[in-house]
């Protein structure tokens, strides 16, 4: 049986999109969509040795995430299959619009690679109907499904959508056999609060009408500082894909290129705590089991997957689904207490340089 080794979440920071989404945390800032392309600084051969099964200890999970539209980033099959190659688990980010470049992503796998790819397609609802492009998201997350690699639909919960909500659940009950999963919209000038104008209870009563166990879970962890101790850093990474420049967490004590020497092993040093007013990802972060002590629910099959209720199929591959419900601590082992004390020792010295260092 597969299981996660490691979690590995690959930022790629290339600045184009085809959508303009109000409640994109990307539109929030002031430096948003510049139309910049990625230009490559390795070859996909030398990622995959970056990224080899052996230097990582076994099986991982990666999250590709652009800074737009992943699916526009330069060359990115070849990089895609690169990773694949290595026997590991791939997610991509998208909106799922873009049907060219899909096919070629799908058409560049073999079917092994596509029984470990799966793609969380965005559902930018009023985006695809202001471009005519509904019938063709529904066609690309079908066509995903029929290559036999996996798909999951999720929803923004925005106030824009509010007039919609109807039309919505129609739309994806006739085209996925299920409603999409819901994400909570959030405000990234201050990442502790609701993106909306209704009060919190009002958001969470409409937003709950699409009984997404996904929203269900965001919302117990939205807010919730974690006290608890996290492995981020020794079980996970989040890691600049271009550059190789690599951190523990989105705020981070301890840095590393994981590039400049792929002969010499990768430095796992784990955080600790949280330095972050809640975890942002914590749907995937806390459900692969970045922190153990926590009874989070899986990521397969609570967080992502869905029954077709019209092909009686889920939306995730069987393997994948394996896969994904697996947790970090299965095929980790924990650390000791004075190891725990050690490191978080290390952290906070090293947090202290870090403000040092800054004045």
């Amino acid at each position: 049986m597969e299981k996660i080794k490691k979690a590995i979440y690959c930022a790629i920071r290339m600045s184009i999109c085809n959508f303009r989404c109000s409640y994109c945390y990307l539109s929030q800032r002031e430096s948003c969509f510049e139309g910049r392309q990625i230009e490559w600084k390795y070859s996909p051969e030398y990622i995959q040795k970056a990224f080899s099964r052996k230097r990582l200890g076994g099986i991982c999970y990666f999250n590709l995430c652009a800074d737009g539209e992943t699916l526009l980033v330069k060359d990115f099959p070849l990089y895609v299959k690169a990773i694949l190659s290595e026997g590991h688990f791939v997610e991509i980010i998208t909106n799922a619009s873009l049907s060219l470049k899909l096919n070629e992503l799908l058409s560049t796998l073999n079917e092994d690679e596509l029984s470990r790819t799966s793609f969380k397609c965005s559902l930018h609802y009023l985006e695809l109907k202001k471009r005519n492009l509904l019938e063709s998201f529904a066609q690309n997350v079908n066509c995903i499904w029929n290559a036999g690699a996996s798909a999951t639909i999720e929803i923004v919960g925005s106030d824009i959508y509010l007039p919609f909500i109807e039309e919505i659940k129609k739309y994806c009950k006739e085209n996925f056999g299920a409603l999409p999963h819901v994400t909570i919209a959030r405000d990234d000038n201050d990442g502790r609060k609701l993106l909306t104008n209704m009060s919190e209870d009002e958001y969470y009563k409409v937003w709950s009408g699409f009984d997404s166990p996904f929203f269900d879970y965001k919302r117990t962890i939205f807010g919730v500082k974690r006290n608890e101790f996290c492995y981020a850093g020794m079980w996970s990474l989040y890691v600049d894909m271009n550059t190789g420049e690599s951190t523990q967490c989105y705020i981070s004590n301890f840095a590393q290129n994981i590039y400049e020497n792929v002969d010499k092993p990768i430095k796992w040093k784990p955080i600790c705590k949280c330095n972050d007013h809640h975890c942002y990802n914590g749907h995937s972060f806390l459900c692969v089991g970045l922190i153990p002590s926590l009874n989070s629910p899986s990521y397969g099959t609570t967080m992502r997957n869905r029954l077709n209720t019209k092909t009686n199929k889920n939306w995730y591959t069987d393997r994948a689904l394996s896969f994904f419900d697996s947790k970090l601590s299965e095929s980790n082992k924990e650390i000791s207490p004075i190891s725990k004390c050690y490191f978080r020792i290390l952290n906070k010295t090293k947090r202290i340089l870090n403000k040092v260092t800054k004045k």
